[in-house]
């Protein structure tokens, strides 16, 4: 599961990275395949827990690189294990694989690209770690790992691994980012401009979204107020 990935780590040296499980896969990802692919222009590995044979599928006819696991459920001991490694597993998968030239932006499967960034916007993203910061929090939502701080990411996969095993902890991906890389320098994805981290409730909730490069829904209320996209959009 944390070890047994199928499928090879891209080389490219900047590329788009997100995982899910089989259900977020079938639901979010053809709207971020498809709107990253257009703003962004940048290479997307996907890496899908315990896909379908329909998934699998889809991926072989995507212009993507992707990679796949399957739960081992002896280690998935507690009632928020499954949860907590799926929303952690890009991160563990990055931290063992970042290779020495790579910048790798992060992002969950149910954000999506708005718009295309600038030469200043890329260039904060590409130049060193890039986090959103919301309330004092560094946001797992969106963010970049920079090969300069390798071996951090690496030691943020080894202890969200052993939260994820040892322990029933909500939030890991969340909890570890902040205790590993809040005192690193970093450049912060400004609030409002790249992605708002708030509920989703209103009109004008979603204008204020819409005026971020990358859109996030956030509250339970929200979660089908964006753009909506469906495996046909796409081709398949």
């Amino acid at each position: 599961m944390f070890k047994d990935v199928i499928g090879p780590w891209p080389t490219h040296e900047r590329f788009i990275l997100t995982s899910c499980d089989d259900k977020y896969f079938d639901r979010y990802f053809p709207r971020f395949y498809k709107t990253f692919k257009k703003h962004w222009k940048l290479p997307i590995h996907v890496h899908v827990i315990d896909p379908s044979k329909t998934s699998i599928g889809y991926l072989n006819n995507l212009d993507l690189t992707y990679s796949y696991c399957h739960t081992d459920k002896s280690v998935l001991k507690f009632p928020y294990s499954y949860l907590t490694y799926c929303q952690a597993q890009r991160f563990i998968l990055l931290g063992h694989n970042l290779l020495e030239n790579q910048s790798v932006i992060v992002a969950d499967v149910d954000s999506y690209a708005l718009r295309e960034p600038n030469e200043a916007q890329k260039h904060t993203m590409e130049s060193n770690m890039a986090f959103t910061e919301y309330n004092g929090r560094l946001m797992a939502t969106f963010c970049n790992f920079h090969h300069s701080q390798k071996a951090k990411a690496l030691e943020s996969a080894i202890e969200m691994q052993r939260l994820i095993e040892h322990t029933d902890t909500i939030g890991v991906d969340q909890l570890v980012i902040k205790q590993l890389f809040k005192a690193l320098p970093f450049n912060t994805l400004k609030h409002g401009e790249w992605i708002r981290h708030l509920d989703v409730k209103t009109d004008s909730d979603i204008n204020q979204h819409n005026k971020c490069l990358i859109y996030h829904e956030k509250g339970t209320r929200g979660k089908h107020k964006g753009e909506q996209v469906k495996w046909t959009d796409i081709g398949l």
